[in-house]
């Protein structure tokens, strides 16, 4: 493990930089989320096939709503916790927005880290690697498929090429560290062959990482192409690669494990956790205790103005806190303070949610679960 900046930035205890929110959650207070994650449109000109919205729905956010969000975002301030950071994504592709460029720009100058996750097919747009390679603090590119016929399989898109050599630009572009630049590969049992590639290329390209991980299947309403015995080994081939590469990035593995596989007899599963940190975990913590309290860390604003508590609930309706309306005079505080978001919060608290989660907060919920305890039992040992 790599004692420099790229392990700082990876480590999943960069968390404790906000240890007073954590705090501040664990006593029971409200706050502000460090990260907003925006979505400038809701459609997307790929087709992947495990989408969080394969229909898609044609909503542009308007420029003077992105721009009076940002403004807002800004001054966004609960018990004295203010907004951090940024991420451009969705479900949608949002390098599609006319005004992405700007918008990126934009949202940097008023202080913010930024964050871009993209299909990465308009990267060779005039402006937009340039744009990227002076404001944002990271992108992410969702290739999946390391070779134009499984790119093809996935995405239903011809452009790898451009891809990759959008890519190559905005690394040519780089002057400092930033933006850190990721491939992300969501594989499945037939894409074992390929694995080794999708490294060979981020390393060809000269990114700072590659993630390989399953898909997310149930959680996002979707059949899986896996069977539970597939997906064990699926896991496993991912973790060979990874173990394997001595090269100059970093290969994160996400070891998820969706409930339906989790359901089974497969003796071939290691009850390891969805996650890969979670080793000796038979569940995330939000299955075993039934308690959610990290949610509030993060919000998403989708392009129509919805405003949801996660990630996972994005374009579920039952789940929206509400509907930023700046016209008609409706704002995120106002949405925030809202008795509709706090019976949502409560319901996320109860983990009613669970069958869409794939907990990403389970590290947080962790640490608050901790902060929580006043008893402090077998506290005086480490």
């Amino acid at each position: 493990m790599p004692h420099d900046l790229r392990f700082r930035e990876f480590s999943p205890l960069k968390i404790w930089h906000h240890a007073d929110r954590l705090r501040a959650l664990a006593a029971g207070q409200d706050i502000a989320p460090v990260t907003v994650e925006v979505d400038p449109v809701a459609f997307c000109n790929h087709r992947c096939f495990w989408c969080v919205d394969p229909s898609h729905r044609s909503v542009t956010a308007s420029r003077t709503f992105l721009w009076r969000l940002l403004d807002e975002l800004a001054g966004f301030a609960i018990n004295g916790f203010g907004v951090r950071g940024i991420v451009f994504k969705g479900g949608g592709e949002p390098t599609l927005h006319p005004d992405f460029s700007e918008l990126v720009q934009r949202a940097r100058m008023l202080g913010f880290e930024v964050g871009v996750v993209t299909n990465g097919s308009r990267m060779l747009k005039p402006g937009l690697a340039e744009a990227l390679a002076q404001w944002a603090s990271y992108v992410r590119v969702s290739i999946d498929g390391p070779t134009a016929e499984t790119h093809h399989r996935i995405h239903g898109s011809q452009d790898l090429h451009e891809i990759v050599a959008g890519v190559k630009r905005l690394i040519s572009l780089r002057r400092t560290r930033h933006p850190i630049v990721g491939l992300s590969f969501a594989m499945d049992h037939a894409m074992i062959p390929v694995i080794s590639e999708a490294v060979a290329l981020g390393e060809k390209l000269g990114v700072d990482y590659v993630l390989i991980r399953p898909p997310f299947f149930e959680e996002v309403g979707r059949a899986s192409t896996m069977s539970p015995a597939q997906a064990a080994e699926l896991r496993q081939a991912l973790n060979t690669v990874a173990r394997l590469y001595t090269g100059p990035m970093n290969v994160l593995v996400d070891a998820w494990i969706g409930d339906a596989e989790r359901s089974t007899e497969c003796t071939s599963l290691d009850p390891s956790g969805r996650r890969a940190y979670q080793v000796g975990a038979d569940l995330p913590i939000e299955h075993r205790l039934g308690e959610c309290w990290a949610s509030p860390l993060l919000a998403v604003v989708a392009a129509d103005g919805q405003v949801y508590g996660c990630c996972n609930l994005r374009f579920l309706d039952d789940w929206s806190l509400g509907r930023i309306d700046y016209e008609q005079g409706i704002t995120l505080a106002d949405i925030w303070a809202s008795e509709r978001r706090h019976r949502v919060l409560a319901r996320m608290h109860a983990t009613e949610c669970i069958a869409h989660c794939t907990h990403p907060m389970s590290r947080y919920n962790e640490i608050i679960k901790v902060l929580r305890d006043i008893e402090k039992p077998h506290s005086g040992f480490v």
